[in-house]
């Protein structure tokens, strides 16, 4: 059978999007009015994931930023609000753009210059559990309680220097390193897993099928939560390496055929991919994600999912570890001539 030519692709990477230069914001109307149904369904949002059983799973950073941030849980604030507590903490300012889902190459001039982007978007009714084209949440709720604080700020700061001056092959690396850290990363916090990535945080499904991981490892007797946990899942990782290699290859496959996922096929690709590579689905990898440890090798290897569910996500021993390993990679292209 012919391939449907409207089919979308659903690849790592949002279809480019046709942008008029001339709808851009300038500096000065960077506050626009947003209709009754456009604060109502914020305000949806904004209760789903806020939380108690929720909240309990987010890193301690994010907490304290939140509360930094004083956003109103019934309308989306301005682009005045949010400066006023980001940069007098971190340095950062946010300036709001009519492109939906920008360029990494136009993002990290953006960066290099410390300016965050938000989107004028907010998704529709339909998408309150889960968006693939970042939004307002997204960038707002994900994102800026952290870049209230100082750590934050030096982490983003690490990325726009050195992909600027990256090959392409670095800068697909370095795209990878930026999901699966400040997008979707996972941190341990008082001997738990915690989420960090902004990602994960604003799309409440995705939230809640990473805390069901957490809970299942412990229900299986993959980790065992009176002892450290963090070694548990390095020796569970070394352990099954070779069939989490296989998973990998085989999402790596499903993006170069354009056919990572879709709402039909359903949102999660572990299953499916360890059912045709006959991988037992069992312990480590019984459940519908995968978790690893924050490491270089293995994130380079693994393309970003933005149509699915994530398969992976990884889990660094502390942000300290993180800030760490991020520097080792990306600095050394940074200081380039």
């Amino acid at each position: 059978m012919a391939k449907n030519q409207n089919a979308p692709m659903y690849t790592g990477e949002i279809a480019k999007q046709e942008f008029d230069p001339t709808q851009e914001y300038s500096i000065e109307n960077q506050e626009i009015v947003f209709s009754p149904e456009q604060n109502a369904i914020w305000a949806d949002l904004f209760s789903g994931v806020h939380q108690p059983y929720l909240l309990e799973h987010l890193c301690r950073e994010y907490l304290t930023g939140l509360g930094f941030l004083q956003l109103d849980p019934r309308q989306i604030p301005s682009v005045a609000h949010l400066n006023q507590q980001i940069t007098p903490r971190s340095g950062w300012r946010i300036e709001r753009t009519a492109v939906r889902y920008t360029l990494a190459d136009d993002w990290y001039q953006k960066f290099a210059r410390r300016i965050f982007l938000i989107t004028d978007y907010l998704r529709t009714r339909e998408q309150m559990e889960f968006t693939p084209e970042p939004d307002m949440f997204h960038d707002i709720f994900g994102h800026l309680p952290f870049l209230t604080q100082e750590f934050y700020a030096r982490i983003e700061d690490k990325f726009a220097p050195a992909y600027l001056k990256a090959t392409s092959e670095e800068r697909e690396v370095i795209k990878r390193l930026a999901w699966y850290s400040t997008e979707f990363g996972l941190v341990v916090q008082e001997n738990r897993f915690k989420v960090f990535g902004a990602g994960i945080i604003s799309s409440r499904s995705e939230l809640t099928h990473t805390i069901m991981e957490f809970y299942r490892l412990g229900r299986d007797n993959v980790i065992d939560y009176s002892r450290e946990i963090f070694p548990q899942l390095q020796e569970n990782f070394a352990r099954h390496k070779a069939d989490v290699l296989r998973v990998i290859q085989g999402v790596n496959g499903l993006h170069q055929k354009g056919q990572m996922s879709s709402a039909e096929q359903g949102w999660s690709v572990v299953s499916a991919l360890c059912a045709q590579l006959q991988i037992p689905r069992a312990g480590y990898l019984g459940g519908e994600v995968i978790l690893a440890p924050f490491e270089l090798e293995t994130i380079a290897l693994i393309p970003k999912t933005v149509y699915a569910f994530n398969p992976m996500f990884f889990v660094c021993e502390s942000l300290e570890k993180m800030d760490a390993t991020l520097e080792s990679y990306l600095r050394p292209i940074a200081q380039r001539a």
